[in-house]
């Protein structure tokens, strides 16, 4: 019993972790983009983008798209 608790509690605690870190993991992608030369790199590059935003906490979304905004260049 006491190792279905901890296991329950560790995978709570990666979920909160793993949506906590969006924004973070955001900005690491831009910064990806922004350094890469190669184009099919850069293609998939911003298609994890784009999943990383679907996948967010919509509270953090608005965050997400001003650090895409200001961040990445075109």
């Amino acid at each position: 019993m006491k190792l279905k608790k901890l296991l329950a509690i560790l995978a709570i605690a990666g979920a909160v972790s793993l949506f906590a870190d969006g924004i973070s993991n955001v900005d690491a992608l831009v910064d990806q983009i922004n350094k890469t030369t190669d184009a099919k790199e850069k293609s998939v590059l911003m298609k994890k983008l784009d999943v990383e935003i679907a996948v967010m906490d919509k509270k953090d979304v608005p965050k997400a798209k001003a650090i895409i905004e200001t961040k990445l260049k075109k």
